[in-house]
């Protein structure tokens, strides 16, 4: 269990990564007139499979770590063990972002916010629209991705109020109906439409992979291979696959990666980085755009008006660099003494 933990931490990590990547080149495109994308085209596909990544292993940690809680009266202790992990950050920076843009509307010019937005965000319903995603976020806009995550701590909070095999069964059903409902009711209205994305099922992805497993005595281990094929299925998932296909070659993915384990060298630099992203991941989510966003505006003051392709990736750099570090001391200074004040393992 210590094993696999850890390895949902790294995994958590490199989904962190990689929306912190994606979104780290969508503000650099910003700094060249010409909008050089220094990911050659794909850095909303990393963000995707970040994403992705994000939730099939938050549907695990949440299997794996409360598998027996099911029928055991432990709802309480779930739900406050969520909320000591996602709601401190966000509401600092839901409240931060709310400040600014009373301060300096001008710094969100796609952005039209009411006093019910932020209101509504507080509780995690989305409500302000972006022009460029046309669709609904909370104020903060990076808090969507916690939006679809309390809902799924909900639904899986109520689920363990039954037995495990009516629990599951009840969580299956819930997320299935609310996917297929956006096939079925095809509206056009917004909250319809984050309410029944598909891209829930990736939780409900997370969840099968540790219930299918079996409990190995003697533990397979990933080698060079494994790994090679996970990573060609990933890229051939992300760039040629949609739908119901690319969420089976996924979830495929992901029961390999999770099924072998890693050999760990506990001590080494790698180790640690991965270990400590991975820890403060939800922290950089919540707070990784809006520092990327004031860290853009000194970068572009900086550079010359025509800047090269070296020059925007060392920038791609300093951004990903800063707001991870940032995002730590975040995760370090308010989550991690939120937990131990409130004396909870958020997990």
């Amino acid at each position: 269990m210590k094993n696999n933990l850890l390895a949902s931490t790294w995994l958590q990590a490199v989904a962190c990564l990689l929306i912190v990547i994606s979104n780290a080149e969508s503000f650099v495109t910003q700094l060249n007139p010409v909008r050089i994308s220094v990911l050659g085209g794909y850095g909303s596909s990393l963000g995707q499979l970040g994403v992705f990544l994000f939730f099939m292993t938050s549907g695990y940690l949440a299997a794996s770590l409360h598998w027996n809680d099911f029928g055991e009266g432990k709802v309480m202790a779930f739900i406050k063990g969520r909320l000591v992990k996602i709601v401190p950050v966000y509401y600092l920076f839901t409240l931060i972002t709310i400040v600014f843009w009373v301060i300096h509307p001008a710094w969100f010019p796609s952005t039209k916010v009411e006093p019910s937005d932020n209101l509504l965000s507080l509780i995690f319903i989305p409500s302000v629209y972006i022009k460029e995603l046309d669709a609904l976020t909370p104020v903060i806009s990076a808090g969507w991705i916690f939006c679809y995550q309390m809902l799924f701590y909900m639904i899986f909070s109520a689920g363990l109020l039954l037995t495990r095999r009516s629990g599951l069964t009840f969580i299956f059903l819930s997320i299935i109906v609310l996917a297929a409902a956006s096939i079925t009711l095809q509206s056009e209205n917004l909250w319809v439409q984050f309410y029944t994305n598909p891209v829930m099922l990736y939780f409900l992805s997370g969840v099968l992979c540790f219930a299918l497993q079996p409990r190995l005595s003697t533990p397979w281990y990933h080698t060079g291979y494994s790994l090679l094929v996970v990573s060609f299925l990933a890229i051939v998932s992300i760039l040629f696959m949609h739908g119901i296909a690319q969420l089976s070659v996924l979830t495929f993915s992901f029961f390999i990666l999770t099924f072998f384990s890693f050999r760990f060298v506990s001590d080494s630099p790698a180790s640690r980085v991965l270990t400590a992203v991975g820890l403060a991941s939800y922290s950089i989510f919540v707070s990784h755009r809006l520092l990327m966003g004031a860290l853009e505006k000194i970068v572009h003051a900086l550079l010359p008006a025509e800047n090269g392709q070296v020059t925007l990736s060392l920038a791609l750099l300093l951004l990903v660099i800063t707001s991870l570090t940032l995002g730590y001391l975040i995760y370090w200074l308010i989550e991690r003494r939120a937990s131990m004040i409130l004396r909870v393992k958020a997990g």
